[in-house]
């Protein structure tokens, strides 16, 4: 069985803000969990640490939900790794070097003196790994979805959106009148 470094929380911040950069308007938790068939009260925490990290800003109301804080050009993968799941390190040293069957209680200078050179190598790795995360944008994973996608899904995905909050908006005003309001009005006839 295989661990990954980032959790699903990143996979579905992701693909979230993917939507979100596609769409101008506010899109609710509700809507993101439905179009991508994920848990809403887990996207919704999800949320809650992007709008912390100052990378999507809240509406409320019927037409509300999340837009991105600033451009898809301007927000980097890592940024969204590390608001979902801060402080994923590659690796952890255990300091093993300073337990050896040779040194007994007390391991020479020399094993221990300075970092472990495997740490520092999988601190390079992971060196490496970050700058790659930040030089890679929203912007940039949009571009590669647009290239894959079908235009057709493209439009279905706009249409399925609209029609969400059309249907937020008209069935506010389409409502039936409050129990209270229907009491008042059997009494006045």
């Amino acid at each position: 069985m295989t661990s990954s470094l980032y959790g699903a929380g990143a996979e579905y911040a992701l693909h979230s803000l993917l939507v979100l950069a596609a769409r101008s308007e506010p899109v609710s938790v509700r809507d993101l969990a439905s179009f991508q068939e994920l848990p809403e009260r887990f996207l919704a925490k999800l949320f809650t640490r992007l709008q912390k990290a100052a990378l999507v800003e809240a509406t409320e109301g019927v037409r509300g939900g999340f837009v991105l804080a600033r451009p898809p050009t301007r927000l980097s993968v890592r940024d969204v790794l590390e608001a979902v799941d801060p402080g994923r390190t590659l690796f952890e040293c255990a300091e093993i070097r300073r337990h050896c069957a040779l040194f007994g209680a007390a391991p020479p200078a020399w094993s221990v003196t300075g970092m472990c050179r495997i740490h520092l190598f999988m601190k390079e790795a992971e060196g490496a790994l970050q700058g790659f995360l930040a030089s890679k944008t929203l912007a940039d994973l949009g571009q590669e979805f647009v290239r894959k996608a079908p235009g057709a899904f493209l439009g279905d995905a706009e249409a399925w959106f609209l029609e969400r909050r059309r249907g937020r908006t008209a069935g506010k005003s389409s409502r039936q009148p409050s129990r209270k309001a229907r009491s008042r009005s059997d009494h006045e006839r």
